[in-house]
């Protein structure tokens, strides 16, 4: 054998029984069993926990669930959406935020309530807020939330119950008049601005021989109230009543109904249409009352097609119109609410909402931005401009049924199948009921 091999050898028995010797055995004797292996004379005592010097701390943590955000497809702004969420996540290390897009939204949060397997927000309008918060579906904010002294306050009240915020108004929509440049101009008309005129124009408008009526409407309840505002009525009082027994509400249905009795309005259906705005572009009619999303529509649908938009007509109570929004709301099962409120917060944000409104599909809801968004669309103004004569879009909670009759009952309205006294009677008896119930 090699003579130095026997050396280390020699070297490493004398080095393990000087170790064994003299170490002390409560700092060592871990150490030494597992390294040397050869001392027999280790003592047995109760060691204290000591940490190894050679081994590293684990500090791996299991990875934080994503936040889970479920919206409705809303095309160009849902990519708009993703960009945000990307620039919140660059903000705040350690959340990740899941983006469901259903395509049937509806259906998917039936389905996800059913499974109790709710995301930890929703993007909510305000018609469907009520019998969210009724059903215990979203959380009150309790201070999470930033200041609405930004917001514009019919807006941001429509969020808000006896319990508080829920939360913030992320973009608005209102109605306005929305008329064909070309068949005005050969007509010589400018855009009604009482009910009269909407009368006198849609008959110079109608052309009965190509089937282009002067005017459009949807048979959906949204369509008719501001006929019933600008009427000087409204669906419930300020006790919460129903109102359609008024003489406003009598004014407004006999005056709409007329229009179509005498076939100078018509409804989508009978163009083979699914909305006023796809009417007008295929030329089949001139005027309609419809919101601010027909502008990205025709620019990707019809582009070739000239428009206006001009305020809604006055009626006997003046001017009223409907306006539409929607936030970011939180739910009750949420697992980290204080991260789920940071990211309705970033959401409503002025530099989110800068880079959400820069279209002409939806309006800022921060008054700080009004100003901005009229410079860049200067056109669309009445849209903006409608906001102080308008009604949230919003009934009480379990009111679907009413808005589905309602619609229903407009078909047969049209149709003369009822006359305007019964379907109001009809209508003020269902509302009634439901309220009770």
């Amino acid at each position: 054998m090699d003579g130095s091999v026997i050396q280390l050898r020699l070297f490493g028995s004398r080095f393990k029984d000087i170790i064994c010797r003299t170490l002390r055995p409560q700092w060592t004797a871990l150490l030494l069993a597992f390294w040397l292996g050869g001392c027999t004379s280790l003592p047995q005592l109760d060691w204290p926990q000591l940490p190894v010097p050679w081994r590293a701390e684990d500090t791996t943590t299991a990875p934080t669930e994503p936040l889970t955000l479920l919206v409705w497809n809303e095309g160009a702004q849902t990519e708009s959406l993703r960009r945000l969420l990307a620039d919140f996540e660059a903000q705040t290390p350690g959340v990740a935020v899941e983006l469901i897009v259903a395509e049937s939204y509806e259906t998917e949060l039936q389905r996800r309530a059913a499974e109790d397997t709710l995301p930890d927000l929703l993007l909510v309008d305000s018609f469907r807020f009520p019998t969210l918060v009724a059903d215990n579906v979203l959380a009150p904010a309790q201070g999470e939330l930033d200041a609405t002294d930004d917001f514009y306050p019919l807006l941001a009240d429509a969020f808000r119950t006896e319990n508080g915020q829920y939360c913030l108004p992320r973009e608005f929509r209102t109605l306005a008049l929305v008329y064909a440049q070309a068949n005005f101009a050969a007509q010589g008309l400018l855009p009604p601005i009482t009910w009269d005129e909407v009368r006198l124009q849609a008959e110079a408008l109608t052309d009965l021989n190509t089937g282009s009526f002067g005017l459009i409407l949807s048979p959906d309840l949204s369509r008719w109230l501001p006929w019933l505002y600008q009427a000087g009525g409204s669906l419930f009082n300020e006790n919460g009543e129903m109102t359609l027994d008024s003489a406003a509400a009598s004014a407004a249905i006999n005056f709409y109904i007329a229009i179509f009795r005498d076939n100078y309005a018509g409804q989508p259906g009978e163009s083979n249409s699914s909305w006023a705005g796809e009417v007008l572009g295929k030329g089949k009619g001139s005027m309609t009352f419809e919101g601010n999303w027909i502008v990205p529509y025709f620019a990707d649908v019809f582009p070739n097609f000239s428009y206006d938009v001009a305020p809604l007509p006055s009626g006997p109570g003046g001017r009223g119109t409907v306006a539409f929004t929607s936030c970011y709301a939180v739910t009750t099962t949420a697992n980290r609410p204080e991260d789920a409120f940071a990211l309705a917060n970033f959401l409503s944000s002025r530099d989110a909402m800068q880079q959400w409104t820069d279209t002409a599909a939806f309006m800022p809801t921060r008054i700080s931005l009004r100003a901005g968004w009229l410079e860049q669309f200067p056109a669309l103004s009445p849209f903006m401009d409608g906001l102080s004569d308008a009604r949230i879009w919003q009934l009480p909670a379990g009111f679907d049924a009413f808005l589905r009759t309602f619609n229903r009952n407009l078909l047969n309205l049209y149709a003369a199948d009822i006359e305007a006294a019964d379907f109001l009677d009809n209508m003020q008896r269902l509302g009634t009921l439901i309220l009770e119930r």
